[in-house]
């Protein structure tokens, strides 16, 4: 993840949601993120475009992320 952080550093926001931190709960709750190893790309107004479990393939998620802001 930290390799797309840096590709995308000034063009989007990463936000981790820590699942062991309670004061994320909130949050995860409204984006109904109920487990670990859970992605979402979410546009800028707030809806969720993608969501991805487990291992993620971060050429898949840059391509995903390149469609998003040329939209």
């Amino acid at each position: 993840m930290s390799g797309l952080q840096e590709t995308f550093a000034g063009r989007l926001e990463f936000i981790v949601l820590n699942i062991d931190d309670s004061a994320t709960q909130g949050t995860r709750n409204q984006l109904g993120i109920t487990a670990q190893a859970q992605y979402l790309l979410v546009d800028s107004a707030g809806q969720i475009v993608t969501r991805w479990f487990g291992v993620i393939d971060e050429a898949q998620i840059a391509s995903e992320i390149e469609g998003l802001l040329q939209s």
